[in-house]
């Protein structure tokens, strides 16, 4: 009798995996301000990354393949992100970075081939939308920080050249993914300047592209005759 009655909520659990993983995204965004400039602070960001990486396996892992590969990807960047809070090492926070990104590509392809796949849209589906969107712009706020890494003074802060925390990087990626472009952070380099160009039209191409997908995935069904 026991194994019935959590079962089923276990699995009520799983088919709303995806929006655990945007309330854990919402919640990384919403504290990152206001912890980022203190060792504990990071040290919170770092668990909210955590939490955030556990909910995309979870979202991403729909067979074993895909779950083994998720594990690959998250426990590296993990691993050295907790090895530059202890060194303040910019190469292992860099490494972080880079696994990082690939996790969060991983993790967004799988994302959308289950957002798109042609069955039943549910609400869950529509948050994975969301969160995917989300994490493009964290995404090239990784990449941006790898870059910067290779290319000192690639971004500067009110025109004066600045090596960007994961707060401003990712404050500058959303800023070019909704083209809102505030102009606080500027490209200076050229190796800065192109990527910036693609994720712009990444983010107008998503909205695009998705839109248009979903309207041929799920067609609009009018009154019998």
């Amino acid at each position: 009798m026991p194994a019935m009655t959590h079962r089923p909520f276990l699995a009520r659990m799983l088919e709303q995996r995806c929006f655990f993983m945007f309330l854990a995204l919402l919640a990384l965004l919403v504290t990152m301000p206001f912890v980022v400039d203190s060792l504990l602070g990071r040290a919170l960001v770092g668990l909210l990354n955590l939490l955030i990486l556990l909910t995309a396996v979870a979202a991403v892992g729909r067979s074993r393949l895909s779950f083994l590969v998720a594990v690959a990807l998250g426990l590296p960047t993990l691993a050295f992100q907790l090895l530059a809070l202890a060194s303040g090492l910019r190469g292992h926070l860099t490494l972080s970075w880079s696994f990082g990104a690939a996790f969060y590509a991983y993790a967004i392809a799988h994302l959308l081939h289950y957002v798109l796949r042609r069955d039943e849209m549910t609400a869950d589906k529509l948050y994975g939308a969301v969160a995917a969107y989300i994490m493009i712009a964290i995404f090239w706020a990784y990449l941006f920080g790898v870059l910067q890494y290779f290319h000192p003074g690639a971004f500067a802060l009110y025109g004066a050249p600045t090596t960007m925390n994961l707060a401003d990087l990712i404050f500058y990626s959303f800023t070019v993914l909704t083209t809102a472009g505030f102009g606080d952070i500027t490209p200076v380099l050229i190796q800065s300047r192109f990527p910036t160009i693609l994720e712009a039209v990444t983010g107008v191409m998503y909205v695009a592209i998705l839109i248009a997908r979903l309207t041929g995935v799920y067609p609009v069904v009018g009154p019998k005759s």
